[in-house]
């Protein structure tokens, strides 16, 4: 009997393996590659679906060196050819949000370079799996052309999780790259190195950055700065001062960068005075456990930049009390952070020293939410199955979804409904009939009748459980910095329709103190791949026309709305917004440091609205203030009103855990409970405190500058510094809830060392 198994010949034999051969040789070269930014130029890409202006090609650029963030404000870059435009032709910019609703955002003005129109388009991407639609209108009437290119995001570049991190590296290798595979499991999210190569990438406004977690910025090649424009260093300051991290490293060329008036010189947290050959380097080596000298590798000294008057908190310092040398120093610029290292961690004898790694996973461990190393297998991998987010800010987002008023139907009593309704229109129709001696043919009345009140019923109970009113939940935090005078806000809104309807939206500020206010808002994604996360499966769109992100920029103030914005029957829709401007002028005095930490002085309220239920947070330390008037101070006295930060970030809606620790309760649904961890999450513990990651939004989290130079006052407002406009009119206050905070960020005053020896 003839074997039903197939008979390979020799011949197939040797030339599958040599396939598996030709495979396995391939696929470290397809590894290297994936390292490799996904888009070095740019390229011809998607399809056309209509070409009324005939263009022959057209180039597409999206992020940064081929990666953006979903979620996240980023630039699309595009040029094409002007020959086939009478006039600059109307640009969109089509791409789906979180829904899977489309948006649309019409293009700024375009550079001309040659016969090329250059085109600098923001763009937020909600899908992962969906394209961009590209359309260029011109003409009017029956003379208008319309030119349509579809294409996919997956061939322009790779989009990164709203939860994960992307950490830009400009100038060469140190380092990182290993120093992160080797602790990864330690870090909050995935970790994705971009090394920038084509400068011109950068974007000119700073919230293009938005999606950027930490710049890396090897600073010893004067060539750099020279390919960076001013508008792009304006919008990396910005950006830094909006929230941003940047660590800075400077080698040699220090005096052509960060001197005074240098372009770097902005960044560095303190005064450059000079390069110096670092001799002795104890303290660095004892920081990272003593592997080995700093100098034995290539028996050389350590070159420095000698930073006079550092500003911040000083992580390393070599020398004496009389003759100091900073090494390390992290510092607040504005509401961001600068971690900056005095030294090239990129050259010799760092290249080569055994230390360098240990001394990168400190860096790491401090600009990560990081998750100590004996409660990550034990809370690892629980939050998605369970709770849907992985973040907090999708706890926020639950408790926000929480309109007062309308009611979950519950799938009991939808089953329960079913079962009553078959029951009237099946037996109960029939036994109807014979009870009152009705003929069978009257099922032609009741059967009907049935059905309508049956319907009339389930609609009246729909209406009853969802309500027939417009409902808003917001919050806000207004952020002022007294030392750099720079006021910003973060607004989260869910927005409940009682029908199905497109609204028109824009905030409005209405305390804030600054006459020259910015606001951007938009939609907000649900980080992760649970249900209605930026990273499940496709979802089809029931609303195929797009909602305008309508950005208006006038001398440099940039005002966005949203025009157009659907929203289904009795469903939320979910909002954020940023604003920023300068602070009006406000004296103030700082703080002063005493021992222990402890600060004493007066406090002053630069708004126009009364604090209360204020804490002023530095370093271990939290003074309550019961009221803090409008314009008003309030005085500081160490010891007085004091309590540990810990003990009250901590103090409400804790849970015992198994191990017998505390535990934050992720189910919860109390916002204020929940803004008290959004606002200081690291200081509260971080990650192995909640079990919850603060990176979708993680530059709302002011716990780095508690610690060093500064102080942060935060307190409760009564009506919301700024007003969610719907249709050009506010939401009434009976359907509406909001929670409003004002953060204040104090410098303090430390002690000099001088002082500090003599309380010795």
């Amino acid at each position: 009997m003839r074997s039903s198994s197939p008979n390979y010949s020799p011949i197939w034999r040797v030339a599958a393996l040599a396939l598996c051969c030709l495979l396995v040789a391939y696929s470290p070269a397809q590894a290297d590659d994936a390292d490799k930014p996904a888009s070095a130029a740019p390229v011809e890409t998607g399809y056309w679906v209509a070409n009324e202006h005939e263009l022959a090609d057209l180039n597409v650029e999206l992020g940064i060196a081929g990666h953006f963030k979903l979620g996240s404000w980023t630039e699309v870059r595009l040029s094409v050819a002007a020959e086939p435009f009478a006039e600059d032709p109307t640009l969109a910019v089509i791409a789906l949000d979180s829904d899977g609703v489309p948006t649309e955002v019409i293009a700024p003005a375009p550079q001309r370079t040659g016969d090329q129109l250059n085109y600098r388009i923001p763009v937020k991407i909600g899908r992962r799996s969906s394209n961009l639609q590209i359309e260029f209108i011109s003409g009017e009437g029956s003379s208008q052309k319309t030119t349509i290119r579809e294409v996919p995001i997956s061939q322009l570049a790779t989009p990164i999780l709203a939860s994960d991190n992307i950490f830009l590296q400009f100038g060469p290798d140190f380092g990182l790259r290993d120093a992160v595979q080797r602790y990864a499991s330690q870090l909050s999210g995935a970790t994705t190195i971009v090394p920038v190569t084509r400068f011109e990438e950068l974007p000119d406004q700073w919230y293009m950055l938005e999606g950027i977690d930490q710049i890396f910025w090897i600073a010893n090649d004067p060539n750099i700065t020279t390919a960076i424009t001013p508008s792009q260093f304006a919008a990396i300051d910005m950006w830094l001062k909006q929230g941003g991290n940047m660590t800075l490293s400077v080698g040699t060329g220090a005096e052509e960068l960060i001197a005074a008036d240098k372009p770097l010189a902005a960044f560095v947290p303190g005064t450059f005075r000079s390069r110096y050959d670092l001799r002795s380097s104890t303290e660095m080596e004892a920081m990272v456990n003593g592997v080995s000298r700093v100098d034995r590798p290539v028996e050389k000294p350590l070159p420095i930049s000698i930073i006079e008057n550092p500003r911040g908190k000083v992580r390393i310092q070599e020398g004496s009390r009389q003759l100091s040398y900073p090494l390390w120093i992290q510092n607040a610029n504005g509401f961001g952070m600068v971690n900056f290292f005095a030294f090239d961690l990129s050259a010799e004898p760092m290249a080569k020293w055994p230390g360098r790694e240990p001394l990168l996973k400190l860096l790491l461990d401090s600009v990560s939410d990081r998750l100590e190393e004996s409660k990550v297998n034990m809370q690892g991998g629980t939050s998605v199955a369970h709770y849907g987010y992985t973040d907090i800010a999708g706890q926020l987002r639950l408790a926000l979804d929480q309109f007062p008023g309308v009611r979950n139907v519950s799938f009991f009593l939808v089953g329960a409904i079913i079962v009553v309704y078959l029951a009237l229109i099946g037996p109960g129709d029939y036994f109807f009939l014979r009870r009152f001696g009705l003929r069978m043919e009257w099922t032609w009345v009741t059967f009907p009748a049935l059905i309508l009140l049956a319907c009339v019923g389930i609609w009246s109970m729909a209406t009853w459980s969802k309500g027939t009113s417009l409902k808003l939940n917001q919050v806000n935090i207004l952020d002022i910095d007294l030392e750099s005078k720079l006021v910003r806000s973060t607004t989260w809104f869910h927005l409940f329709s009682p029908a199905s309807k497109r609204y028109e939206l824009n905030l409005a500020p209405t305390s804030v103190p600054s006459s020259d206010w910015n606001q951007l808002v938009s939609w907000q994604g649900l980080a992760g791949s649970g249900l209605g996360g930026m990273s499940a499966r496709r979802s089809i769109s029931t609303v195929p026309t797009p909602y305008d992100i309508d950005f208006q920029t006038d001398a440099g103030n940039t005002q966005v709305s949203l025009d157009g914005l659907p929203i289904q029957v009795w469903s939320s829709k979910t909002l954020a917004a940023r604003g920023w401007g300068k602070l009006n002028p406000v004296e103030y005095e700082p703080l002063q440091e005493r021992e222990s930490q402890l600060v004493e002085g007066v406090i002053t309220n630069p708004t126009d609205m009364d604090l209360t239920d204020c804490y002023l947070f530095h370093g271990r330390w939290a003074f309550f203030i019961a009221r803090l008037p409008a314009g008003g101070t309030a005085r500081i006295v160490p010891g007085q009103a004091v309590q540990n930060t810990e003990k009250v970030l901590k103090r409400r809606r804790v849970q015992e855990s198994t191990d017998g620790g505390e535990n934050w309760d992720r189910q919860s649904t109390d916002v204020p409970r929940i803004m008290e961890l959004i606002m200081f999450h690291s200081a509260a513990g971080g990650r192995s405190y909640t079990n919850l990651s603060n990176r979708v939004q993680g530059y709302v989290d002011l716990s780095s500058h508690i610690e060093g130079d500064r102080a942060v006052l935060v307190g409760k407002v009564e009506t919301p510094p700024i007003d969610v406009q719907i249709d050009g009119q506010t939401v009434d206050p009976s359907e509406s809830q909001s929670w409003s905070y004002v953060r204040i960020v104090v410098p303090v005053q430390k002690r000099s060392s001088s002082e500090k020896i003599a309380q010795q």
